[in-house]
């Protein structure tokens, strides 16, 4: 009886996701603008476009800013693959029930959105490190919670309480890491955002890969390394961006008051 429930649930959410996509896709095609092929764009000049992009993006590595940015977007990508597989595996599956990972992470994606809706707004009062700094203070205490609690199962506020915290971090690595790409490398975002993709989806890989294989205190452990590294990437491409745009500033007031009458 339980298997049949099991299968008729995953039926009807397995239904729910195909309409969701079908209706995403309806929705794109009538309301986004196309962008109309011609004749000329053939399949060898979009294959020398796309190797173009390609060229660029690994040449967009050496840019210093870019460096110190990789461990951070990993992060980012790292995160939330453990937030996804191993949490629920780990923390609730095998500690409750199975059944209480939908409202576990209902509650982390409700407090992702408001934690969007909050930090798009803070950023433009306060600036970006404060915002980063937030998230590296909740990442850092639920990641050292996990780490010295031992789960039982008349806690599961708990594990509702870390899902809504992480869901406010994530609202913060998923939404400023990418900012952070249009704001430092304006001259070159294609490559820029190419790189974004690549190495957060390194960081799904690589623990898609490895979860399996490992502890979950040795997780978490991987989770504060890159996490600390991260941070440190970040402050100091900002301290080198911060930097930059005073010296901007500085050459464009010289140039101005240069040829002042």
């Amino acid at each position: 009886m339980a298997n049949k429930i099991d299968r008729r649930t995953v039926n009807t959410l397995c239904i729910i996701y195909v309409c969701i996509g079908i209706c995403s896709i309806i929705t794109l095609i009538i309301f986004l603008d196309q962008r109309r092929s011609t004749s000329r764009d053939q399949i060898s000049v979009m294959l020398r476009n796309s190797m173009k992009l390609l060229v660029s993006t690994v040449k967009h590595m050496r840019n210093i800013n870019q460096l110190l940015l990789i461990p951070i977007t990993i992060w980012a990508g790292l995160q939330l693959t453990f937030i996804f597989a191993q949490f629920t595996q780990a923390f609730v599956s095998c500690t409750i029930n199975p059944k209480y990972v939908g409202l576990i992470m209902i509650a982390f994606g409700i407090s992702d959105s408001i934690g969007s809706f909050i930090f798009g707004h803070l950023v433009k009062l306060v600036g970006r490190w404060p915002c980063f700094a937030i998230a590296t203070i909740i990442s850092y205490a639920m990641i050292i919670t996990m780490l010295i609690w031992r789960p039982s199962t008349n806690q599961i506020s708990v594990l509702f309480v870390i899902a809504a915290f992480w869901g406010l971090a994530d609202a913060v690595w998923q939404s400023q890491t990418s900012a952070l790409y249009g704001v430092f490398f304006t001259d070159n975002n294609e490559a820029a955002f190419s790189n974004f993709r690549l190495w957060e989806s390194a960081g799904f890989a690589l623990f898609y890969i490895l979860i399996p294989r490992i502890r979950t205190r040795t997780t978490l452990i991987i989770l504060l390394v890159f996490l600390s590294i991260g941070i440190v990437g970040y402050a100091l491409a900002e301290y080198r961006w911060f930097n930059n745009q005073k010296k901007e500033k500085k050459t464009d007031h010289r140039i101005e008051f240069h040829f002042e009458p």
